[in-house]
């Protein structure tokens, strides 16, 4: 199967079922809405930011066709200026290839650094998908086992409203 070896052994550690989807294409860019229709899960944008400073990093999970208003977010988390973090940043913190960010990421964050912010949305939703940690698969977890991830992180986490 086509993802990080962390992600499995998680999944298995922690009791979490899951389905397993394939593609050729990296589910990254726009997909055939057939595909999500049939697993019937929601589709998650999960996005890695840094602060201004590049001292704090924050992992943003939204609904995927959610706009994105990074204004929102720099109001909300109060550290200034928001951007997208770089591939170093990547490198060093969650291990993960662009376009391959998800919760499954931070358990590659061995310092527990990168703070989780989830939009309030996601908790009314049966199953969430997510990316494990590579491209051409994904996995459809419940919304329990999503939360359940989020607390075995270790890391920081918290629902907010992204309007």
């Amino acid at each position: 199967m086509i993802g990080q070896d962390i992600v499995y052994q998680t999944l298995e550690s922690l009791n979490i079922n899951y389905n397993y989807y394939e593609s050729p294409r990296d589910f990254s860019s726009e997909d055939d809405g057939s595909f999500w229709k049939r697993i019937q899960a929601e589709r998650c944008k999960n996005l890695f930011l840094r602060n201004h400073k590049g001292n704090q990093h924050f992992l943003v999970i939204s609904k995927y066709y959610k706009p994105f208003n990074i204004k929102i977010l720099e109001q909300h988390f109060k550290k200034g200026k928001i951007s997208f973090a770089s591939q170093r940043r990547l490198d060093k913190w969650i291990k993960t290839p662009p376009g391959a960010v998800s919760v499954f990421s931070l358990f590659n964050d061995a310092e527990n650094h990168t703070r989780v912010f989830v939009d309030e949305e996601l908790k009314d939703t049966g199953y969430v998908t997510f990316l494990p940690n590579e491209h051409n698969a994904i996995l459809k977890i419940s919304t329990p086992d999503f939360i359940k991830l989020l607390k075995a992180s270790g890391n920081k986490w918290e629902f907010f409203e992204m309007r």
